[in-house]
């Protein structure tokens, strides 16, 4: 794992997606993400927006004001809006399969997950993800590239940074041909 100076340079004029569980939290709560958010200004990269990650984000609102007041905090991430492949989906679904194969248990990784799991391995080394759900990235398909602590009061919020890992897929995908045959 990088250390702060190294990785600001690995990130920098890359791109970030920030899952829907440090969205959550910033908006309860924007003071103690202040400096993380911070840091991802400092760093030069840019915000990445994905409509399933802001599906997780406000599934369970229905009051119009919280509505509202949602639409406007992801309105003021100045987020990017990156475009998919048609066949995300098929990705996604290949992901799950690989996780699956590796012991992971139903349920445990979300249809979401797989999504933006498909969503990093399209863009590459270009794309990192943000996320506070540690679990649902295992290492043996991603890279945890660094650790941004984040001081919540009676907590310390590890914010992790994910890359997706081609070499660690493509030896995942022939360990599963194997079975198949």
């Amino acid at each position: 794992m990088l250390q702060e100076k190294e990785f600001k340079e690995v990130i920098k004029n890359q791109f970030v997606l920030l899952d829907a569980n440090i969205l959550i939290k910033a908006f309860e709560n924007t003071s103690y993400f202040k400096g993380f958010l911070e840091f991802l200004v400092n760093s030069n990269c840019d915000i990445v927006d994905f409509d399933f990650v802001n599906f997780e984000f406000t599934r369970n609102d229905y009051k119009p004001e919280i509505i509202k007041l949602k639409e406007e905090f992801l309105n003021k991430m100045n987020a990017i809006n990156f475009s998919h492949s048609p066949d995300l989906l098929k990705k996604a679904l290949s992901i799950a399969k690989v996780y699956s194969h590796q012991g992971i248990q139903k349920g445990q990784i979300s249809l979401v997950d797989c999504f933006i799991g498909a969503l990093l391995k399209q863009y590459g080394k270009k794309l990192f993800l943000a996320t506070l759900n540690h679990p649902d990235f295992p290492i043996a398909l991603f890279d945890r590239e660094y650790i941004f602590p984040i001081d919540s009061g009676n907590n310390v919020l590890p914010v992790a940074f994910y890359r997706f890992n081609e070499k660690k897929w493509t030896e995942l995908e022939k360990r599963l041909e194997k079975v198949r045959v």
